[in-house]
């Protein structure tokens, strides 16, 4: 029996032994990281849209298409507040009973003629809407703005019933047509 105890005295002594003095460890609070902002200073695009409609008058059938897409091979332009974005091509298409009548793809440089060169450098190619056809001309309404903001130079454009077209500044702008380039039924 002496033995026994013996044995259970070495036991208890080399759990004791084995025991640290040491607390477990507490939880601590979590290290709050401070947020990194990232300045993202890469050009901006304006979304692309597509917009088509149909309409018959007379005996004639149109149908017309808008596109509007960033290009970055048109140059950058930058805003008041330094962010930058990417001009815009448009690209129409009106077919006369199932024939292309017009389609032509317009860069901000057709309308450079018509703005002043501050305007010109500072603007990118926005929006462009349908507006009417009278008389066998197709009229659009598109415009030149400040990316992002109100500032905008208003034109027509007209497509005659041959095809050709021409680019006005549109001087009476009628409020029915004033573009919002984000608008369902313009680009």
């Amino acid at each position: 029996m002496n033995h026994k105890i013996s044995l259970m005295l070495l036991v208890l002594l080399a759990m004791v032994a084995c025991t640290s003095n040491e607390k477990a460890p507490q939880a601590t609070e979590p290290v709050q990281e401070k947020p990194v902002q990232v300045v993202d200073n890469s050009p901006r695009s304006l979304p692309l849209l597509y917009a088509t409609d149909t309409c018959k008058i007379g005996q004639n059938y149109y149908v017309w298409e808008l596109e509007r897409k960033a290009c970055d091979s048109l140059g950058v332009v930058a805003d008041d507040m330094g962010d930058k974005y990417y001009d815009n091509t448009i690209k129409i298409v009106v077919k006369k009973n199932a024939s292309t009548l017009f389609a032509r793809t317009f860069k901000k440089s057709d309308f450079r003629h018509m703005l002043d060169k501050d305007f010109f450098k500072n603007s990118i190619l926005d929006g462009c809407r349908f507006m009417k056809i009278h008389e066998g001309m197709v009229s659009f309404s598109m415009a030149v703005s400040y990316p992002e903001s109100d500032m905008s130079r208003p034109f027509i454009l007209n497509i005659g019933p041959d095809g050709s077209y021409m680019i006005l500044p549109d001087d009476d702008l009628d409020e029915e047509y004033i573009t919002d380039s984000l608008s369902s039924d313009g680009v």
